[in-house]
């Protein structure tokens, strides 16, 4: 048997690290994350959703008041509007949702993200870069150029002006 499948619930993230596309037909294991990338199953019978039936999965409620995106294959995050339809065999990794009426925009090691939180932490920088957080530490680039490295559990506020800018690099031994 196939090890994507699972007592025959197709597991979307086994087969993105397989890099292969899910059957066509689900039952589909999709892993929903909040602001801290502490994720929990659904299953989804069908393939296509809107952002509303996949935030209804999730006993969100009320559904109106959270955003939602999809973590790409690739790792970028996009969202996903309520009314929007998303076809989860074609390379979504899993989602995450936050109850929030903003979304904000960071850069990662040049690369833009979308976050729908206030406050992003540095381990969380770290899992978006797909960073080794045993190797790897991130530094927040400051209006003039200079950089202070930020701790794990340290929390930026996103709501301030501007575009927050991270880099993560090794650590040195």
């Amino acid at each position: 048997m196939n090890d994507c499948v699972a007592g025959d619930i197709e597991d979307l993230e086994v087969c993105v690290r397989e890099g292969r596309r899910p059957r066509d037909n689900g039952p589909y294991r999709v892993m929903v994350g909040d602001s801290l990338m502490r994720f929990a199953p659904i299953i989804a019978e069908d393939a296509n959703h809107t952002g509303r039936s996949l935030l209804g999965l999730t006993a969100l409620e009320p559904v109106e008041e959270h955003v939602l995106f999809a973590v790409l294959a690739g790792g970028l995050l996009e969202e996903i509007r309520l009314e929007e339809t998303v076809d989860l065999r074609q390379g979504v990794e899993k989602f995450v949702a936050f109850r929030s009426d903003r979304i904000f925009r960071l850069l990662i090691n040049g690369r833009e993200y979308d976050w729908g939180g206030c406050f992003i932490s540095g381990a969380t920088v770290l899992k978006l870069a797909k960073a080794d957080s045993d190797a790897e530490g991130v530094w927040l680039k400051g209006a003039g150029g200079e950089e202070r490295r930020i701790g794990a559990a340290e929390l930026i506020d996103l709501s301030q002006p501007g575009v927050e800018t991270f880099a993560t690099r090794a650590l040195g031994g």
